[in-house]
């Protein structure tokens, strides 16, 4: 305790300083919320802790900037932070970036991280976080990139997080999310990666993804989704990487995937597939890894797939027939 209020009453110093040569006023909100960052995760054996809880003025404190008397600038990934998110850091409400990735960081999210509505950049991946996504974090309406990926979250993900109009990177992937994607998601129209994969996620891929006009990246491989591929994935005309392997996805393979015209790879193996190898697919002229194994396809193997650059094809564990096509001859071909 007498630790505590030490520290505390350092911090008031250095914000209430009235000498401007030797601190420099920090809000005292912001200054306190930092002290309970720093005795929530275990500060005096951070990597860096430079200045920090010393006579120095917050803002040379190691990772943190100010800007008009408040933070707007935390970074402190990978730097041994062991323990919790304190609440009080929803306090920073100027705070721009926040930067606390790849740390031992145990524990939920705080709820009032959904106060930091100015921030751009909200990072808290390759943790031990537990609990589930705060609904509140749908309210960071200025967030560009968000990842949590990497931790123990659980729950479904929120429909709050539709509401994150300017997110172009949002990262979920390697937590244990269940339930179904939220169709809020396709109102994500600056998105240019969505990744979600390796979690537990059912249902269906969302019709609504289809609004997805700028879309780079889908990722949604290693989940327990169902039913079939929507036609209307087709219409991702800048896609360029889509990871669908590993689920329980039947019917066909929709033709309209020859329309991603800019497709560099497309994984659809470990699925309940059917049918033939669709002829579009010859069109992705800029196609370098097609992955359609362990599936139950059928029918032969259109000779214009072999016809691209492919520097990996796997087909193997299918019900393919007839024979290989000479345009495929010289690949690293897994048939069966």
């Amino acid at each position: 305790m007498k630790k505590n209020h030490t520290a505390l009453c350092l911090v008031l110093a250095l914000c209430i300083g009235t000498t401007a040569k030797t601190t420099a006023q920090v809000n005292v909100q912001d200054s306190l919320a930092l002290v309970d960052l720093y005795n929530s995760t275990d500060g005096p054996h951070w990597k860096q802790k430079n200045k920090w809880l010393t006579a120095s003025p917050v803002t040379k404190w190691h990772g943190v900037h100010v800007e008009y008397n408040r933070v707007v600038q935390l970074n402190l990934n990978s730097n041994n932070l062991n323990g919790t998110i304190p609440p009080s850091l929803g306090n920073l409400t100027e705070l721009r970036f926040l930067f606390l990735y790849n740390n031992q960081l145990t524990g939920s999210i705080p709820s009032s991280l959904g106060n930091l509505t100015v921030l751009h950049y909200f990072y808290l991946d390759r943790n031990h976080l537990s609990g589930t996504i705060p609904s509140s974090l749908g309210n960071l309406n200025s967030v560009r990139y968000f990842a949590v990926s990497n931790n123990q979250l659980t729950g479904n993900i929120p429909d709050s997080l539709g509401s994150l109009e300017h997110v172009t990177n949002l990262y979920l992937y390697n937590n244990l999310l269940s339930g179904s994607i939220p169709e809020s998601l396709g109102k994500l129209t600056k998105l240019d990666v969505l990744q979600l994969d390796h979690n537990h996620l059912t249902g269906k891929i969302p019709e609504s993804f289809s609004n997805l006009a700028t879309l780079n990246e889908l990722h949604l491989s290693v989940n327990q989704l169902s039913g079939s591929i929507p036609e209307s994935l087709g219409n991702l005309s800048s896609l360029q990487y889509l990871y669908l392997d590993s689920n329980n996805l039947s019917g066909s393979i929709p033709e309209s995937l020859g329309n991603l015209s800019y497709l560099k790879n497309l994984n659809l193996g470990y699925n309940k597939l059917s049918g033939n190898i669709p002829e579009p697919l010859g069109n992705l002229k800029y196609l370098q890894k097609l992955n359609l194994s362990c599936n139950k396809l059928s029918g032969s193997i259109p000779e214009s797939i072999g016809e691209k650059h492919l520097s990996e094809l796997d087909l193997h564990y299918n019900q393919l027939t007839g024979s290989l096509p000479k345009s495929i001859h010289a690949y690293y071909l897994l048939f069966k």
